[in-house]
């Protein structure tokens, strides 16, 4: 059985444009960058790692690993697109306003919190109405609020 080592000092970086570094160059090669973001994980401290060559190896993330590049609205809903290329359904009850007006979103099954990039934000936002409780998207009838950007969740 090998002997696994751990390096618990991050060497890959994600900025807050969901950008990867390694040891301080940014990861421009397509295939690299995907592949890093398929096998990113976490553990039960809540810390981010890829598996790579039998090591554990730790990423610090300037916000959140994944952000939202693209909001589309569909017949039943929203449809979003992340840094990793892959689309998914916009749950729109995992939708925080948090301070700052920053939106974030659960993605990847809820295991991972992104954040939506202004241009996605600003295009979900053209879909947003207000009435005397607030801001709210429609979908299928029924109004889903965004939270109050003043309570900083």
């Amino acid at each position: 059985m090998k002997n696994r080592q751990h390096s618990k000092e991050p060497r890959i970086f994600i900025d807050s444009r969901g950008r990867w570094f390694h040891n301080g160059v940014r990861i421009t090669h397509r295939w690299t960058y995907l592949e890093n973001n398929k096998n990113l994980d976490v553990d039960s401290d809540g810390r981010f790692f890829v598996e790579e060559k039998g090591s554990r190896v730790y990423v610090e993330c300037e916000d959140t690993p994944f952000v939202v590049t693209m909001v589309t609205k569909t017949e039943d809903g929203f449809s979003i697109r992340l840094n990793d290329e892959s689309l998914e359904k916009l749950d729109l009850t995992t939708l925080n306003i948090a301070k700052q007006n920053v939106p974030y979103v659960k993605v990847k099954k809820g295991r991972f919190t992104a954040r939506l990039l202004r241009p996605a934000y600003y295009e979900f936002m053209k879909y947003a109405d207000k009435d005397g409780k607030g801001f709210y998207v429609e979908v299928e009838g029924k109004k889903h609020y965004l939270d109050d950007p003043e309570q900083g969740q």
